[in-house]
């Protein structure tokens, strides 16, 4: 496989003074990301509500912070969901660490985990977690609207956004030590509805045309983020947008550190009927996001294809 430097991921600008419902910016923003993600099945956003009083900053400083503590503290950052919790010390991926608060939007959740962390107290920490996970929230709830409205069914938004849980994992990709590997987390689809990626100035971010093997790299700065269809997203959506399949290689002598912002969704998870017609007949029957995760942890499960796992565990 070749890596490609063209064509680039679309680039839509969600920082426009002028993004305003029924305004021609709104209506061209709404086409641009049901295209993006029907094309590629990701889009970058650019996006500026981090840069405020150097919060970037603070909040790749806090990273660090936390990536330096103790072995054994990290591993208290337990959860049974796959992928939610402390990830590291694993052979098949010796570059990647990470680790993970679910509901990360609410205050109380992240001064759980920072007491975990910190016993003696962080409370700056735990202020940087909560505001950089609603600040990507409202990122979240932006690029949603304007893809149901796209797609005609905005009457769905609420409902939707309501049902709506984040998980916020912070994510280190260390220089390989050795000439084996440089591959910092292998090629896979995510299980959320949408995930959305931040890093420092560091390259690794590698996403795939979709049906193809032409593998794209996103080239980072310091407002943009890559917003990724999940499986949930494709099924939702019968099959309009696909998932995209995507991975991290670290080359390089400086350290990566990012963030991702996975959405999950709480109760039935059905196709809208508006996207069912005679061209796009029924794929997917009614599922459970966290029945979904569960049985992606089955051991059966971990034999399927990524996208193959939807169809065999909800498909028509």
């Amino acid at each position: 496989m070749v890596l490609e430097t063209a064509p680039k991921l679309p680039v839509i600008d969600l920082s426009r003074e002028d993004l305003k419902p029924g305004t021609s910016s709104w209506r061209s923003a709404c086409n641009d990301i049901r295209l993006a993600l029907e094309e590629y099945g990701s889009f970058v956003a650019v996006y500026d509500k981090l840069l405020a009083s150097d919060f970037r900053k603070k909040v790749f400083d806090a990273l660090e912070e936390l990536f330096d503590l103790p072995q054994e503290t990290k591993m208290k950052n337990v959860n049974p969901k796959p992928a939610h919790g402390y990830m590291g010390k694993i052979s098949v991926l010796p570059l990647h660490e990470g680790m993970g608060i679910e509901y990360a939007t609410n205050l109380e959740e992240c001064e759980k985990f920072t007491k975990l962390m910190w016993p003696q107290g962080n409370h700056q920490f735990s202020e940087i977690a909560h505001t950089y996970a609603n600040i990507v929230a409202e990122l979240q709830q932006l690029v949603m609207r304007l893809l149901f409205e796209s797609y005609g069914i905005e009457k769905h938004y609420e409902s939707h956004k309501g049902s709506t849980t984040y998980l916020l994992r912070f994510l280190k990709y260390r220089k390989s030590q050795t000439d084996r590997t440089n591959l910092a987390f292998k090629g896979h689809t995510d299980k959320s509805f949408v995930s959305i990626l931040h890093s420092n100035h560091v390259k690794g971010l590698e996403l795939r045309i979709k049906d193809g093997d032409q593998w794209l790299y996103f080239d980072p700065s310091p407002t943009s983020f890559v917003v990724i269809a999940g499986d949930v997203c494709m099924a939702w959506s019968n099959d309009r947008i696909q998932s995209c399949y995507h991975r991290v290689i670290v080359d390089g002598e400086e350290v990566r550190y990012a963030l991702g912002m996975f959405a999950f969704l709480n109760g039935t998870i059905q196709t809208p009927e508006e996207l069912i017609d005679d061209e796009h007949p029924l794929q997917y029957k009614p599922f459970d996001h966290q029945e979904l995760l569960r049985f992606y942890q089955s051991s059966t499960a971990q034999n399927k294809g990524d996208r193959n796992m939807m169809k065999v565990y909800c498909g028509v």
